[in-house]
């Protein structure tokens, strides 16, 4: 074969093959989320790339890594393309928050043997290690704005995940975990309180230069998609710290905290009615009548 023959011939190859699609890099940090173990986490993660790949219809492929600690994914978000996150780890971030899937109510207090909310005041609970506003998200929601968590409890412990924090409720270690509702590890446990509406995933663009050209395929593959037990992808994302600190307003209880009665309404316990008078109040006169019975004279 000649030299200008073997240039056409792979000149006609290279103008047969297709351009290989471009490979996104999505990290994945859901500490809250409901994965029971890190192999349902990876699971999860890669079902969610794959699902990206093939709405893409090739224009561009995913690849997933899965961050397990709070540390890996503050130090390692910013070498991936894409970072689907809890909502208040996504507040945290540089980046802009492109799509989010909300569960309502997503928190729930789970216990082994406490009654009520009450009976864990000055109690250690526990809960994943996220962020910074942990508490006032648990204040704000599932405690209904009625209770400040720091205040009331004795600690919030931080894990790395939910599932460890809810195994530490079933091994004693703490009185109670926040985690989201039906989470697969809170099996055996029961839900004194629950509730808010709080986005659980939230996709975050890191590396906007490798993001931006594929905006116009990018955001059709993510609208809609269905990511298993947490919700489903809608655009934006969900106002994550708002919802936070207002999904019940703020605390407004800040001393002596009313207890709450058990079950999941989270119904606060009335105070006592103390009665107010300007001046002195006289004194009751009981006059003796017949058959003993008293009654009320009128003061003077």
């Amino acid at each position: 074969m000649t030299a200008r023959a073997l240039v056409l011939a792979l000149s006609l190859v290279a103008i047969a093959t297709p351009a290989a699609a471009q490979d996104l890099s999505l990290g994945v940090y859901l500490p809250q989320a409901s994965f029971a173990t890190n192999a349902d986490r990876s699971a999860w993660a890669d079902k969610l790339a794959a699902d990206l790949t093939a709405k893409a219809g090739g224009a561009f492929t995913v690849r997933a890594q899965v961050f397990a600690r709070r540390e890996d994914a503050m130090a390692f978000a910013s070498r991936v393309d894409l970072l689907v996150t809890d909502g208040l780890f996504a507040v945290t971030q540089p980046g802009e928050a492109i799509a989010h899937a909300s569960l309502a109510p997503p928190v729930a207090l789970y216990t082994l043997d406490a009654g009520n909310v009450g009976a864990l005041e000055g109690k250690v609970v526990g809960a994943a290690e996220v962020g910074n506003s942990e508490a006032a998200f648990y204040s704000n929601t599932v405690l209904g704005g009625e209770l400040v968590a720091e205040r009331f409890f004795a600690e919030v412990r931080a894990f790395k995940d939910s599932a460890t924090a809810l195994n530490a409720v079933k091994s004693k270690a703490v009185a109670a975990a926040f985690a989201y509702a039906n989470h697969p590890a809170g099996a055996g446990l029961k839900v004194i309180a629950q509730g808010g509406a709080y986005p659980v995933a939230v996709v975050i663009v890191t590396n906007k230069a490798r993001v931006d050209p594929l905006r116009d395929k990018l955001g059709p593959a993510l609208a809609g998609l269905s990511v298993g037990a947490l919700g489903t992808l809608s655009a934006g994302g969900g106002n994550a710290l708002g919802l936070a600190r207002s999904a019940r307003g703020a605390p407004r209880v800040t001393s002596s905290p009313a207890l709450l009665t058990g079950g999941v309404d989270q119904r606060p316990v009335p105070p006592p009615i103390r009665l107010r008078a300007r001046g002195k109040v006289p004194g009751i006169d009981l006059v003796p009548v017949p058959l003993g019975v008293p009654t009320l004279a009128e003061p003077d």
